[in-house]
């Protein structure tokens, strides 16, 4: 039986996840405290005193701002205090519960993201949140899914480059989309599936490195002719939900539809291809001409090399996955 094996709030739109062993969720309500704070884009048609939903290209966000993923931030939700690490450094800590303290905190975060023309402006929900969708919803990822990518793509991802607000494990390989309409029951609490989650670029960078390593919405289209990943839940009952807990998902005989064609793992045949000339690095062939032998991993390249044809820098490589039209080539 499927169960859960994480949950996560992000208190700030955009920064760092925090796990939970157990949370109660309110009939009709989200995650609490997720994505209650967020970071408003200078010039964004956002009111400061009684800020409301907006389109997230309208905050910081991983998908535009790359400098908010190598460090770490953490919100104690009882004190609002926040934390900002960086390996074992501590470099900012403010309250964001005193509004004395946010021109701080956003001076601080136009530190991070130098390209901002002025720093970002600090917002609080006061009856809502500022996740990517209006509507009360919780985001959840099957892992199994994530883990047949990984086996059919050669890559390890790492499921928190989805910043979902539950994980499972125990179903099968794509089985969440046959639950769309249905009802789940996951601890406590009861949930109707509403929609599939539509990946942004947000899911490329590592929350590791912070780095843009991979290309999860291309590979997705190119592979599925899709960019979904994970689904959201609509909370129909309240109650508690922990780490451990059985999800008690529909049973279906068969796919209702086949939302995600798999085909069989491409061994030996990684590919990442250049984003200034599109040029492809094909890990099997290696590059004679610069004594690379075949067989050498992207990985193992030295930090320094370049694209051979452009003289590109190798970050700005990613991951090519082929599109079954040109797999049957």
């Amino acid at each position: 039986m499927p169960f859960v094996t994480g949950i996560y709030r992000y208190p700030v739109k955009g920064l760092s996840p925090q796990p939970l062993p157990r949370v109660e969720i309110e009939t009709g309500g989200t995650l609490p405290h997720d994505r209650i704070f967020a970071l408003a884009r200078p010039g964004a048609p956002i009111d400061p005193h009684a800020p409301k939903w907006a389109k997230k290209s309208l905050f910081l966000m991983l998908m535009l701002d790359d400098g908010l993923a190598d460090m770490t931030t953490h919100v104690d939700v009882e004190t609002q205090r926040l934390t900002v690490m960086q390996g074992n450094e501590q470099l900012f800590a403010a309250d964001l519960g005193d509004e004395r303290e946010w021109p701080a905190i956003e001076a601080f975060f136009h530190s991070r993201v130098p390209t901002l023309r002025e720093p970002p402006r600090l917002v609080r929900a006061r009856d809502g949140h500022f996740m990517d969708k209006p509507e009360n919803l919780i985001s959840l990822i099957n892992l199994a899914t994530v883990r047949s990518l990984e086996e059919q793509w050669g890559y390890d991802i790492n499921p928190l480059r989805f910043r979902a607000n539950i994980y499972i494990d125990g179903a099968r390989a794509w089985e969440e989309f046959e639950w769309i309409g249905r009802e789940i029951q996951i601890g406590e609490a009861l949930f109707r599936v509403d929609r599939r989650n539509g990946r942004c670029s947000a899911t490329n960078v590592n929350p590791v490195t912070g780095r843009r390593d991979l290309d999860i919405p291309g590979s997705l289209r190119a592979a599925f002719g899709h960019k979904d990943l994970g689904i959201y839940l609509a909370t129909l009952k309240g109650g508690a939900v922990a780490t451990g807990d059985a999800a008690h998902v529909p049973q279906t005989e068969a796919p209702r539809e086949r939302f995600a064609p798999m085909r069989a793992p491409v061994a030996n045949a990684r590919k990442f291809i250049c984003r200034g000339c599109y040029y492809i690095y094909e890990e099997a062939r290696g590059l004679p001409d610069q004594a690379i032998a075949a067989g050498r991993a992207f990985a193992d390249l030295s930090p320094g090399w370049k694209c051979p044809d452009c003289g590109a820098d190798k970050a700005l490589f990613r991951p090519y996955v082929a599109s079954p039209a040109e797999v049957g080539k």
